[in-house]
């Protein structure tokens, strides 16, 4: 391996090092309350490295977005892509929370909670944020545009209110869980959800 190749790769490692561990500490303890100095402590790096990949914690926060926006959403097309029946995906959907729960994996919806603590401090955090509800909205109402050509559900429906609709569901059930630690509101989830299909069933 070549010394500029050894480089690169280190310089790869360095920063992934520096993200999984700012991703773990924004989505833990939250973005405001995590400094860059407990990054680079907690990472095994220096402040050099840190500013060399990432010049400010607005980019780290970009950065931090985009790999819980690639998670999330891999997340849901695998469980789409596994149960192409409705009802089935919903009940997968609300597993698959409950056991990430279990395990601590899963503390709250990553977007929701770095909104509460920036979001009007930064147009380009409200762009990025609305860009990934834009995406989450579009995957579902996708999902849901097969459904209806499966013949699972209505023509008649309208798939893009129903789509906010389940995104709306989901988010309420996950937002009060977080307030309460109460898993009755994600075991829940699923009858809200169901609720919104009932009229277009046959």
């Amino acid at each position: 391996m070549t010394a500029q190749r050894k480089k690169r790769d280190s310089g790869a490692s360095v920063r992934e090092r520096i993200l999984d561990t700012a991703t773990e500490l924004f989505y833990t303890q939250g973005f405001s309350n995590t400094g860059m100095r407990q990054i680079i402590q907690e990472s095994g790096s220096v402040a050099a490295s840190l500013y060399d990949h990432f010049p400010s914690k607005k980019e780290l926060g970009i950065a931090y977005l985009a790999r819980q926006e690639e998670k999330t959403l891999s997340d849901l097309s695998s469980l789409m892509e596994r149960y192409p029946e409705v009802q089935e995906f919903l009940r997968a959907w609300v597993i698959l929370k409950e056991r990430q729960i279990r395990h601590s994996e899963f503390h709250g919806d990553p977007f929701a909670g770095f909104a509460n603590q920036v979001m009007d401090s930064d147009p380009e955090y409200t762009e990025f944020l609305k860009g990934i509800a834009d995406k989450w909205i579009r995957m579902i109402r996708e999902y849901l545009s097969r459904a209806v050509a499966s013949g699972q559900l209505s023509r008649n429906m309208d798939i893009h209110y129903v789509a906010r609709r389940v995104l709306m569901a989901y988010h309420g059930s996950i937002t009060l869980w977080r307030m309460t630690k109460d898993l009755r509101y994600i075991r829940e989830m699923e009858d809200s959800l169901r609720e919104i299909f009932e009229e277009y069933t046959f």
